[in-house]
């Protein structure tokens, strides 16, 4: 059981579809730059894979789009990016949520865009950490397709029902998780900078010099 299951467990919770509370689009930018569009910074598919929030200091590659889609696909606070496909299930569907309005940037259309109906960037915050739960992953895998890249389609997507506590709730796990997060993070840095230490001291002593 995961850690956001576990914390749910015990919750009155809501079930309710995703096409229900928020909306999904894909169709974003592609990377090329074309002469007579709009320089715009592109929020691209390893943005989302490699971070849990996004700000306007990550993207940072450049392209050009025309002013309908520049319109059409900003990031604003609360927006949820996901990456639909991968080489392997397991890695489908990462997710990261946007921490303020990302301005004169744009979502690549290799990922999807989830803009809740009723904007709250703590219930952001929550689906982001739900979309990594073993409850709602298994349901995913069943939705997934393709045999040398998985896949998952938009309109699977928005079939997936959701538990929604009280905002309470929701804000009282998003805090714990963060926290927990936080540590696993200081853990592994931590335990990265004693294997550094360890492979300089193994080299020192181990210098015979002739």
């Amino acid at each position: 059981m995961s850690k956001i299951d576990e914390l749910l467990k015990n919750e009155k919770v809501e079930w309710k579809k995703l096409s229900e509370i928020a909306t999904l689009t894909g169709a974003g930018v592609d990377k090329k730059k074309k002469w007579g569009e709009s320089p715009i910074k592109l929020l691209n598919y390893m943005d989302v894979y490699k971070n849990q929030y996004i700000n306007s200091n990550i993207p940072e590659m450049y392209v050009t789009a025309p002013d309908n889609k520049i319109k059409n696909c900003n990031i604003e606070c609360g927006d949820i990016f996901v990456t639909p496909s991968s080489e392997t299930t397991d890695d489908i569907f990462r997710t990261a949520v946007a921490t303020e309005d990302v301005l004169n940037t744009v979502y690549s259309y290799h990922i999807m865009r989830i803009r809740l109906k009723t904007k709250s960037f703590i219930t952001s915050c929550y689906l982001n950490y739900l979309f990594q739960s073993e409850t709602f992953r298994r349901d995913l895998y069943k939705r997934v397709f393709g045999n040398t890249r998985k896949t998952i389609a938009k309109s699977e997507i928005e079939q997936i029902e959701i538990p929604i506590p009280s905002i309470e709730v929701q804000e009282k796990i998003v805090k714990t998780l963060d926290n927990f997060t936080n540590y696993v993070t200081e853990l592994q840095d931590e335990l990265q900078a004693r294997i550094k230490q360890y492979e300089y001291y193994r080299e020192k002593l181990l210098d015979f010099k002739k």
